[in-house]
C-alpha cells in the first residue's frame, strides 16, 4: 500500500511538472503553473529541490514581462495590477537565494544563481518603490506598504549583499517614510517603527514621522509611547512647533508643574529668541502665582509687539491677582484699599486692550473689568460691563 501510494504520488507530480512546461512553453496558464509548482514544493522531499525554485522564478519572471508588455503596449488597463506580480516575482528569487544558499554535505556554502538573480532584480528593484508611491498616491496604502517594505527589506537579503543598499542607496530615508505613512494609515501600529531609524535619517520628514507617532499611540491608548515620541521631537527638532505645546499640555494636564517649568526653560535656552516659548513661560508665571516675573516678561513681550493679546492678558491678570490678594490680607488695613485700588488701576490699561484684541473672549475680561470699574467706582463704565455680563 504504501508503495502504490508512492507509486501514485510520484504520477501525479511527474503530470504537475509536465503541464508546468507546457505551459511555460507556450507562455500561457502562468497562474495554473504557479499553482501547480508551489503544490510541488510543498511536499517534504521536495521543499529544497532547487529545481522547482528555479521553475517558480521563471514562471513569475513570465508573468511580470507578460504583465510589463501589456503596459508598454497599452494593454494593460489597471496599472496598479503589476506591481503584486513584481513583488511575488522578487519574493521567488528571494527564496531561491535561501535555498541556494544551503550548505553542501561538507558544511560549504557557495550559492550558484545569487550572482545573476541579484543583477537582474537590482535593475528593477527601483519599480518597487515606485509602486509604493504610486499606491500610496491611490490611497492603496496596503499595496504601498508592501512595496516599501520589499524595497527596504533588500539591505538585509544576503542576494544583494554586493550592492551594499545602506550606505548606499539615498532613496532608503524616504521609502522608509511612505512605509510608515501607509503603516499609519492602515492602523497597524507596530511596523510604523519597523524602519524608523531610516526614515528618521531624512531631517525634513523626521519631524513628521516622530508626530505621527506621537498620534497613533495616543489613538492606540499607548500614552507611555506617545509622549517619548514627543519628547524626542522637543529634543532633536525644537524649531519644529508640534512637539512643545504638546509636552506642556501633557504635563499640565497631570499637574507636573515642575516637568513644565523644565520643558519651557529648555526651549528657551535652545532659543532664547522665540517668542513663542516666551509667552508660554509668561503663562506658566501667571499660574505658577509669580506675578512680579510675569508682569516683567509680559512687558517685555508687549514691547517686542504691542499686538501680542495674550500677554497683554497676562500682565492684567498678574495685577489683578496681585489686588485680591491684598484684599484678603488683615494687616495695614488704613491703606488697605487705597494699595488694592491701586492695583486696580495697573491692571486696567492691559484688560482693556486685551478687550480690544479679542472682542469675542468676554468670559476672560468681562469678570476683571467688571470687578476693576465696580472698585474704582468709574460708573458709566461698570454700567456698560454690568449689562454686556447680563446678557451674555
Amino acid at each position: 500500500m504504501v508503495f502504490l501510494s508512492l507509486s501514485l504520488l510520484l504520477h501525479a507530480q511527474k503530470a504537475e511538472l509536465s503541464e508546468i512546461k507546457t505551459c511555460l512553453k507556450e507562455n500561457k496558464n502562468l497562474d495554473v503553473a504557479d499553482s501547480l509548482i508551489r503544490k510541488v514544493i510543498a511536499m517534504s522531499k521536495e521543499k529544497n529541490n532547487i529545481r522547482h525554485y528555479l521553475t517558480l522564478t521563471e514562471i513569475r519572471r513570465k508573468q511580470y514581462e507578460n504583465g510589463n508588455e501589456k503596459l508598454y503596449l497599452r494593454q494593460l488597463k489597471d496599472t496598479a495590477s503589476l506591481f503584486p506580480v513584481l513583488r511575488k516575482m522578487f519574493l521567488a528569487y528571494e527564496t531561491l537565494d535561501s535555498i541556494d544558499a544551503l550548505p553542501d554535505k561538507k558544511g560549504k556554502v557557495t550559492p550558484k544563481h545569487r550572482k545573476k538573480n541579484a543583477a537582474f532584480l537590482n535593475l528593477l528593484r527601483q519599480n518597487l518603490y515606485n509602486g509604493g508611491i504610486f499606491s500610496a498616491q491611490k490611497q492603496n496604502y496596503s499595496e504601498a506598504y508592501d512595496c516599501m517594505d520589499l524595497y527596504l527589506d533588500a539591505c538585509r537579503q544576503p542576494l544583494f549583499s554586493h550592492y551594499n543598499y545602506l550606505q548606499e542607496d539615498k532613496q532608503l530615508p524616504q521609502a522608509a517614510y511612505w512605509a510608515a505613512v501607509s503603516a499609519r494609515k492602515l492602523k497597524r501600529y507596530s511596523l510604523m517603527t519597523k524602519y524608523l531609524d531610516l526614515a528618521l535619517a531624512n531631517r525634513d520628514n523626521a519631524p513628521l514621522v516622530l508626530a505621527m507617532l506621537h498620534e497613533a499611540f495616543v489613538e492606540n491608548n499607548e500614552s507611555k509611547k506617545a509622549v517619548e515620541y514627543l519628547k524626542k521631537g522637543f529634543r532633536e527638532y525644537s524649531e519644529f512647533p508640534y512637539f512643545f505645546p504638546r509636552l506642556v499640555d501633557y504635563y499640565s494636564q497631570k499637574n507636573e508643574i515642575d516637568s513644565v517649568k523644565q520643558i519651557v526653560d529648555t526651549a528657551i535656552s535652545l532659543e532664547p529668541g522665540n517668542m513663542f516659548y516666551r509667552l508660554a513661560k509668561n503663562n506658566l508665571q501667571l499660574n505658577s502665582k509669580e506675578y512680579d516675573d510675569c508682569i516683567a516678561l509680559g512687558d517685555s513681550l508687549i514691547h517686542n509687539n504691542d499686538q501680542n493679546a495674550e500677554a497683554y492678558y497676562n500682565v492684567g491678570a498678574a495685577y489683578f491677582n496681585k489686588a485680591l490678594l491684598r484684599n484678603q490680607k488683615t494687616e495695614n488695613l488704613k491703606n488697605k484699599k487705597k494699595e488694592v485700588n491701586a492695583l486696580y488701576e495697573k491692571a486696567l490699561p492691559y484688560i482693556e486692550r486685551y478687550r480690544i484684541l479679542t472682542p469675542k473672549k468676554t468670559q476672560r475680561w468681562a469678570p476683571m473689568l467688571y470687578t476693576i470699574y465696580l472698585n474704582l467706582n468709574k460708573g458709566k463704565e461698570f454700567e456698560e460691563i454690568d449689562k454686556l455680563m447680563k446678557n451674555y
